[in-house]
């Protein structure tokens, strides 16, 4: 028995091919095709890589613009603050300073009184002391400390003025201190005045 060919149905399959060629490509493979495609032709394009690139640095710009004004703003109100809190520390500290005072000047006053009403050079020299106790005591609790520089000793330029010098008495060492005409003075460590001496040649 013999198979006849099937020629109608094998022309009809090549007609059919022939109008919707096969393909291998999906419509995912495709797509990504056309991505890699459009982002070839952008980097073969220098004027867009460039205008990217300055797009972004003016953002990056501006973001740091905005920074400094903030930045620059908050200076500005710390500036006033200070400015206006200034003069009412300051004048605190004042106030401090003369209450502290206040109570030297009662002393003195009273001390004045004893004199006149009792003229007794001991009393008076009581007075003197303990009006002196009061004030260094006063200058103490503000934060000022002394500097009495000792006798015989050499003096600091930085914390001593040296008002004359004087021939060495015997027994003592040149170029160094004979007397201490004022003390010295130091606020919270800064120098207020130094100490005024007087040196051996």
């Amino acid at each position: 028995m013999t198979t006849e060919p099937k020629a109608p149905q094998n022309e009809e399959l090549l007609r059919f091919e022939e109008t919707f060629p096969p393909t291998n490509a999906s419509p995912l493979a495709e797509a990504s095709a056309d991505l890699l495609s459009a982002e070839s032709a952008a980097a073969s394009d220098p004027t867009e890589v460039w205008q990217t690139r300055v797009r972004e640095l003016e953002a990056e710009v501006e973001k740091w613009r905005d920074q400094a004004l903030r930045a620059a703003a908050e200076l500005e109100n710390y500036r006033r603050r200070v400015q206006r809190d200034l003069p009412q520390q300051l004048h605190q500290a004042q106030a401090e300073l003369l209450r502290g005072l206040l109570p030297l000047l009662d002393n003195l006053e009273r001390g004045l009184r004893a004199a006149e009403e009792a003229p007794d050079l001991d009393k008076l020299k009581e007075g003197l002391g303990l009006l002196t106790r009061q004030f260094q005591h006063t200058l103490a609790r503000l934060g000022v400390e002394p500097i009495l520089p000792e006798i015989g000793s050499l003096p600091n330029p930085e914390e001593h003025e040296i008002l004359s010098t004087l021939p060495a008495p015997e027994g003592t060492q040149p170029h160094t201190i004979l007397e201490v005409v004022e003390p010295g003075y130091r606020l919270r460590g800064q120098l207020l005045r130094p100490a005024r001496v007087i040196v051996t040649e």
